[in-house]
């Protein structure tokens, strides 16, 4: 199990070659509990991510996904902003 301020992820098998990465801090039954779904290939992991993680799918084991995960949800996006003025030049004149 690893700790995240106040989260606990936690892989638990949902199969032989495949585990689901949970968010301990939501009821097993709780769907929005499963942040991905991992299965053993080859040379490595395959994963699915969930909650709409954008993220590699393809890792050397479990460690690096779950280090994905923290780094990923760790960093929220702290809520909608205006957006960034982007500066515009005259159009050049032949």
């Amino acid at each position: 199990m690893y700790n995240l301020s106040e989260r606990f992820f936690e892989f638990t098998p949902a199969s032989g070659d495949s585990w689901q990465l949970r968010d301990r801090v939501l009821p097993d039954g709780d769907p929005r509990g499963v942040i991905a779904i991992v299965t053993r290939v080859a040379f490595g992991v395959d994963v699915i991510w969930g909650r709409g993680i954008r993220a590699p799918h393809h890792f050397g084991g479990l460690d690096d996904v779950l280090r994905t995960a923290v780094e990923v949800l760790s960093c929220g996006s702290g809520g909608p902003r205006r957006p960034v003025p982007i500066p515009h030049r005259r159009p050049a004149r032949g």
